[in-house]
């Protein structure tokens, strides 16, 4: 009984943890969309599509399948088509239909799509720093806030943050495959 207990401790508190990142998350990402809509009149998932075409995230053929994209900015293929249809009425993407599959869209970004992308750029990034920062202030888990300000480097990821570790409780010095692990020399 008491192993349960162990569980349903850790349990909740990595449940408090999962809440404190969505709270996080849905501060950041709210502030995100606030100035993406202010300066260029864009939702966030308007500007993530764009990025993800600037990216060229696209089938290894080189053209884009709609529930790619779907995917890739986490909406229906319905709701991405109307995005889709949106950014193109804004004059900020040309599609047709592939001529190599009438099932694909080709999709390309305009020159004025490329300028909102430069200039967008840096403001999510100085809105999200903006943010954290604000978070920093407000009291917020010191931990997530470290990682969104340092990024995710191994010394990071690996336990670098006080009183944080990735290795589970009685697993230090073993190797992924539960072998021990050689000592190392520093």
């Amino acid at each position: 009984m008491k192993r349960s207990g162990v569980t349903a401790g850790r349990g909740s508190a990595l449940i408090a943890r999962w809440r404190a990142l969505d709270r996080l998350h849905g501060r950041i990402e709210n502030a995100v969309e606030g100035r993406l809509h202010e300066h260029f009149g864009l939702s966030l998932r308007e500007f993530q599509a764009l990025t993800v075409l600037q990216q060229g995230t696209a089938t290894a053929h080189g053209w884009l399948y709609l529930q790619d994209l779907a995917g890739e900015i986490g909406l229906s293929q319905s709701a991405t088509s109307r995005l889709v249809t949106r950014l193109e009425s804004r004059a900020l993407i040309t599609t047709s239909t592939a001529a190599h599959d009438r099932r694909s869209v080709d999709v390309h970004l305009t020159p004025v799509a490329r300028e909102t992308l430069r200039r967008g750029g840096q403001l999510v990034d100085e809105t999200i720093r903006q943010a954290v920062e604000g978070l920093v202030d407000e009291g917020a888990d010191h931990d997530l806030l470290r990682y969104l300000r340092e990024g995710s480097s191994t010394e990071v990821v690996r336990g670098a943050l006080p009183g944080h570790s990735d290795v589970p409780p009685g697993s230090a010095g073993r190797t992924r495959e539960g072998k021990q692990a050689e000592p190392s020399d520093g």
